[in-house]
């Protein structure tokens, strides 16, 4: 994928906003450098909920026959933190012997890799193998695998209203009008259906406050 980056007055940070074409064509990209590493997996543990929408699709790829999921979180709240991770949806199932490839979305600060790894470690997996779509240059873990490179905050088209709720936060100090906010989103390259989803539950908060 050719990133795309977009930048705004004001604000250090770069944005790509990926299609799911794009993803597919990563998701292909990372199970080709999987497949020629020669090795195999009994199961796909996807970290939630990042890992959730590709997912299904390594597990396609690669033929993999089980997959499941576990959620980490380490924040109560913006910037809360909480005093260690906390596992808010545990396996369902038991993996001890198995060979494991472990998937999320980003390794970002690596953290939740890091933790899940150590997690899966000590209930007798045989081996874990981390695997990404993203990885980016800071964080303090890189996955074994992972698809593209990027310092950029990355918007994903399963995350549309989250990511323009976050970013609307973010550039809050800036007090952008809403049709500025929807500008800066269709720049981006935001489709115009979910940026007119968002620009209406705007106006609904505002009529309601």
């Amino acid at each position: 994928m050719a990133q795309h980056l977009h930048s705004f007055p004001n604000d250090p940070v770069s944005y790509v906003v990926p299609t799911w074409e794009d993803l597919d064509e990563i998701s292909v990209e990372l199970a080709e450098k999987i497949t020629a590493s020669g090795k195999k997996f009994d199961r796909i543990v996807a970290l939630a909920k990042g890992g959730w929408p590709f997912a299904k699709s390594l597990v396609d790829l690669l033929a993999i026959p089980e997959v499941a999921s576990i959620g980490i979180r380490f924040y109560s709240g913006i910037y809360e933190r909480l005093e260690k991770p906390e596992i808010y949806q545990n396996l369902p199932v038991a993996v001890k012997g198995e060979h494991i490839l472990l998937f999320d979305d980003v390794a970002d600060s690596g953290e939740s890799l890091i933790f899940t790894k150590e997690l899966l470690l000590s209930q007798g997996v045989a081996s874990v193998t981390t695997a990404t779509l993203f990885y980016k240059p800071h964080s303090q873990y890189k996955p074994d695998y992972y698809g593209e490179e990027t310092s950029a905050w990355i918007v994903y088209p399963f995350d549309k209203r989250e990511g323009m709720g976050l970013l609307q936060k973010k550039w809050a100090d800036q007090h952008l009008s809403l049709d500025e906010l929807c500008d800066r989103f269709r720049t981006m390259g935001i489709k115009p259906a979910a940026i007119e989803f968002f620009r209406n539950l705007q106006t609904q908060k505002e009529t309601t406050a």
